[in-house]
């Protein structure tokens, strides 16, 4: 008579029936797997995904000019001197426009010393330079080219450049969001009509990307009276991503 072979907890032979009483209940249960596997990708593979986008325009209410000036002098102090006279009357250019003075910042303030040499390589003496420069925000675009023009004839020769913005964009968003919305519904139909299905419902929307309304014009030094700066227009584009559900074949 042979003996019945028990197996302990913690016997090899326990943890292999174990394994395998769990593995016949994993494959007689397929649908649980299939429900799992189906959360696991959450929105993707349940119907049409499209990415939309949209774009709106509008004309720039804003300014924002880069204005110094690059001093020389054989001593600092006297570099310092033409630097501080020249932006000062660069201020009071702007103020003269109507630009208030929490609109002006100093953004660069450098100062540095020149070793002159002549064509041996030999010292021949020394001269200062210092860079000064203010941002100035205009609230009126059309006092551009003037501020230019008054800038670089108060002594101004450092002109960083000009970007043209829009101060509130809240509703220029709103527009571009509804027309890539518009977009992604028309890829979608398309799709759904060459795949001979019916769209559904909306089941999940992404803003993937917004982009701010920026230009910039690069204006090189020019004593000139006046000087011309067209705004143009500025586009703000969203993007969006969005999934539809699909019903039955289309009839």
């Amino acid at each position: 008579m042979v003996s019945p072979v028990t197996a302990h907890p913690g016997s090899i032979t326990a943890r292999k029936l174990a394994a395998a009483l769990l593995a016949a209940a994993l494959l007689a249960l397929p649908g649980t797997v299939t429900a799992q596997s189906g959360a696991a990708y959450g929105h993707q593979n349940t119907g049409i995904t499209v990415t939309g986008s949209g774009v709106a325009y509008g004309e720039p209410d804003r300014a924002v000019i880069n204005l110094g000036v690059d001093a020389v002098a054989e001593s600092v102090r006297e570099a310092l001197e033409q630097a501080d006279a020249t932006m000062n009357q660069v201020r009071e250019a702007a103020l003269a426009l109507g630009v208030e003075e929490r609109q002006i910042r100093t953004i660069t303030f450098n100062v540095w010393r020149q070793q002159l040499t002549d064509q041996s390589g030999q010292p021949t003496g020394e001269r200062y330079h210092v860079q000064h420069a203010f941002q100035i925000s205009v609230d009126d675009t059309d006092l551009v080219g003037q501020l230019l023009a008054d800038a670089i004839e108060a002594g101004a020769n450092d002109v960083g450049g000009i970007s043209f913005t829009i101060s509130d964009t809240a509703a220029l968003q709103s527009q571009a969001r509804e027309a890539a919305m518009d977009d992604a519904r028309s890829r979608a139909a398309e799709l759904a009509e060459l795949a001979g299905v019916e769209l559904g419902q909306v089941v999940y929307v992404e803003e993937t990307s917004y982009n701010a309304p920026q230009a910039a014009a690069n204006v090189q030094y020019a004593r000139s009276v006046s000087t011309p700066i067209e705004t143009g227009e500025l586009a703000v584009n969203v993007s969006v991503k969005v999934v539809f559900a699909v019903g039955g074949a289309a009839e």
